[in-house]
């Protein structure tokens, strides 16, 4: 049985114009994957002498350093350098590389000596690791199962696609494993809906 929210998205979804001129991908994985396949920058952070004090990545390394200011090593930074990758995904795999292989003074996790912090915690989420996998794949099946359905009968893509996304949406809320991921994927429902100013 739908919830009554499911049942209205579906009634409002055969409301909505057809938005799909272009395949790309709508909705929080097309700005996920747009966000993910833009340029990103490995950034290192030297004292004074030159000595390597950290490397990180980030779309925005001006907003990530802001980040690091509270950090009791902060003082320390005398200036920064940027290597600019294609993708986030470049620049993460970069970035792990550069950890290991020039050792920088202050990152502690992507080090060899790195280990998982053994706290209540982490023993849930990595007892819990293999039922999330589980649910994350029934919910990927259920939103096209979903979707196909909804073309079937005739909506456009773009509706059949948001029927889809609600049906996995509510789908994890109900398992009480995903809180966070559902709140921001109803949130993105929600603002994709809202009326544009």
């Amino acid at each position: 049985m739908q919830s009554a929210s499911a049942e209205q998205e579906l009634t409002e979804a055969k409301q909505e114009p057809d938005r799909t001129a272009t395949a790309e991908p709508t909705g929080a994985m097309g700005a996920w994957a747009r966000r993910w396949y833009s340029p990103a920058a490995v950034y290192r952070l030297w004292d004074a002498a030159g000595n390597l004090l950290y490397v990180g990545s980030a779309f925005d390394p001006e907003k990530r350093c802001h980040g690091h200011r509270d950090r009791p090593w902060w003082p320390e930074v005398a200036r920064r350098t940027e290597e600019w990758k294609e993708s986030r995904g470049a620049a993460y795999t970069a970035e792990l590389e550069a950890i290991a292989m020039e050792r920088p003074r202050h990152n502690v996790m992507g080090t060899p000596e790195y280990r998982t912090p053994d706290t209540p915690a982490i023993r849930r989420r990595n007892a819990l690791a293999s039922i999330r996998g589980r649910y994350l794949r029934q919910s990927g099946e259920l939103r096209s199962e979903i979707a196909q359905a909804a073309r079937e009968a005739g909506y456009t893509w773009a509706q059949a696609d948001r029927m889809g996304r609600v049906a996995e949406v509510e789908f994890l809320g109900r398992t009480d494993l995903f809180a966070d991921s559902v709140k921001r994927r109803r949130r993105a429902l929600a603002e994709e809906t809202a009326p544009r100013a």
